[in-house]
């Protein structure tokens, strides 16, 4: 019996440690067991990530968004006057030893180089095309939202940053070996102002022009007129505008120029895209009698847009492309920087496919 008596005593004993062991489970408490269970999936997906990255040495030491090329930020221009120029350069990989095409970038108000080049992705076609870009920055000393004062086009402001900008050019078309004959200027909005204004007063530096969303060339002449202008478009005669501003050897060697408009755009309304084809149709001499070759492309989608084209010859001179679903933005661009628009064709695939045919014959690069 005294066998029996600690047979039951010892399992007795083991039945009640294995429910005091139960007892102390149920009684842990409950964030205790998530975070253990949190821990072991947070290192799983520690050990996880570990694996996908890749090694240090094989990480691009470029933003994706910039290109495979040499991005150098915060250049610094210094003209003979002591005028200085903050700018941007890039150079892809595939850029020649000489013979290389450039086009500057002027970016739009409250933007900067660095935003410009990411959200148009113009270092993406410099790559596929083997040119060099450089992307001028306005000053907030200047102007306290970075525009570019387009709208004031005298001597002393807007036409002194433009002639600044065509100093920088002028600097670097010897010291990266570009091909004079093949430097070419865009710009969105108060950019695109300017970039008219730089092309309109050094005509023989210039090859073509590119305005995005821009207004009428000639038109303000102060910040109040420059609203008044982006609202309605010009009033006035439009070919003396042009007179008012331009050199006047441009009128001989012309200027071929491309305008893109978005057609929702509220802030530089359509009217200004009709009107610059207008002056730019009479500044290359393109005869009233002379029909446009209408098309619309992407008919249906997001990327619809319609095409204007005036000819010379076979050669398209000037161009207008209204986008139908874009507002005030770069066509086609990274939308995830303010003032580009991801629906609408890529603007900067069609600005280099204008550009790629035109040269500037003999351009010569005077000192003023």
């Amino acid at each position: 019996m005294a066998r029996s008596f600690t047979n039951l005593f010892f399992k007795a004993a083991k039945k009640l440690s294995k429910l005091q062991r139960a007892a102390l489970r149920i009684a842990a408490p409950k964030t205790a067991r998530k975070r253990t269970v949190s821990a072991r999936k947070a290192a799983v997906a520690a050990r996880q990530a570990a694996r996908a990255a890749p090694p240090a040495a094989a990480r691009t030491p470029v933003a994706p968004s910039l290109g495979n090329g040499r991005w150098e930020a915060s250049r610094q221009f210094s003209d003979g006057s002591g005028r200085q120029l903050t700018f941007a350069r890039y150079t892809p990989v595939s850029a020649p030893r000489s013979g290389m095409p450039l086009v500057v970038m002027l970016h739009g108000c409250r933007q900067t180089s660095l935003a410009f080049a990411r959200g148009t992705r113009m270092n993406q076609w410099a790559d596929a095309g083997g040119f060099m870009v450089l992307y001028p920055q306005q000053s907030m000393t200047r102007q306290m939202q970075r525009c570019w004062r387009w709208f004031q086009p005298d001597a002393d402001h807007g036409g002194a940053e433009a002639d600044l900008i065509a100093a920088l050019i002028r600097a670097e078309i010897p010291r990266h070996g570009v091909d004079p004959e093949r430097v070419y200027i865009a710009g969105l909005s108060a950019g695109a102002g300017m970039a008219a204004l730089v092309a309109l007063r050094h005509p023989a530096l210039i090859a073509a022009l590119a305005m995005h969303s821009g207004p009428v060339v000639g038109d303000a002449h102060s910040a109040t007129g420059g609203i008044g202008t982006m609202r309605r478009g010009s009033v006035k005669p439009l070919l003396p505008l042009l007179e008012g501003v331009a050199d006047p050897a441009v009128f001989k060697l012309g200027m071929p120029a491309m305008i893109l408009q978005g057609q929702l755009d509220p802030a530089v309304v359509p009217r200004n895209a009709r009107q610059l084809f207008e002056q730019f149709r009479a500044l290359n001499d393109l005869r009233p009698e002379d029909l446009p070759v209408e098309r619309v492309l992407g008919l249906g989608t997001e990327k619809a847009y319609r095409r204007v084209d005036m000819l010379q010859g076979r050669k398209t001179i000037l161009r207008l492309c209204e986008i139908t679903r874009v507002e005030h933005a770069w066509s086609g661009g990274d939308a995830a920087v303010k003032y580009h628009a991801r629906g609408g064709p890529d603007a900067s695939a069609l600005i280099w496919r204008f550009f790629q045919g035109l040269r500037r014959t003999g351009a010569v690069l005077p000192d003023s």
